[in-house]
């Protein structure tokens, strides 16, 4: 008998966990306890959930599509793609910016370009406003100085992030404009290691 009890009271707490279990996977807005949206990425890198991302971050001429929305640049963005049934297993790409099943979409690459203005007939959505330096505002460390900490530090090119040409070449129409600029090395004056060798990184870190 103590064993029959044993075991029933076993049951009752294993069922009891599972519910707990259930319970908490609906919670949070869908977003799973690892970070993963519901498109199966980090939440705050997916431009489904973050529709504001697609307009904020210009267009890939290099590819034909919004930075946000571009999987050669972005590849963790696949899951995205196909958790929303966008596509194309045969050319291992979207559906949407498969050019090989979608041959007009050829006419919006501009190869090199990134981060500037779409093209006539590719939009990035309502808030994509280009700035007095050229760029769209709300990714304008200029104009938006609270990038600067909220992107946090670049360790690869020990610069602040929102200011790393390297990582966010459509920075570089900033940078010109500003008058920040080394034609030589093709880098902003204010981080050229070449003009400058004894310049100390730490100082870009604050956005000076």
């Amino acid at each position: 008998m103590k064993t029959n009890s044993i075991c029933v009271a076993l049951l009752a707490v294993c069922a009891w966990v599972a519910l707990i279990g259930c319970g908490k996977s609906g919670g949070s807005g869908d977003q799973a306890a690892d970070g993963r949206c519901p498109h199966e990425i980090k939440q705050e890198k997916c431009p489904f959930c973050n529709p504001a991302m697609v307009a904020a971050e210009g267009f890939c001429g290099e590819h034909g599509v919004a930075e946000a929305l571009c999987a050669k640049c972005r590849p963790y963005l696949n899951a995205a793609f196909r958790a929303n049934d966008d596509w194309c297993a045969e050319h291992g790409t979207p559906e949407s910016q498969c050019i090989d099943c979608n041959p007009d979409l050829a006419a919006k690459v501009k190869p090199g370009e990134h981060g500037g203005a779409a093209p006539t007939g590719a939009s990035l959505g309502s808030d994509a406003a280009d700035c007095e330096h050229g760029i769209a505002e709300a990714k304008c460390p200029f104009c938006t100085p609270g990038l600067i900490e909220s992107a946090g530090y670049c360790k690869e090119h020990e610069i602040a992030e929102a200011l790393c040409v390297q990582c966010r070449p459509f920075l570089k129409a900033a940078f010109i404009a500003k008058g920040d600029w080394c034609a030589e090395h093709e880098t902003p004056e204010s981080q050229c290691l070449e003009c400058n060798p004894d310049l100390d990184r730490s100082s870009n870190e604050g956005g000076g």
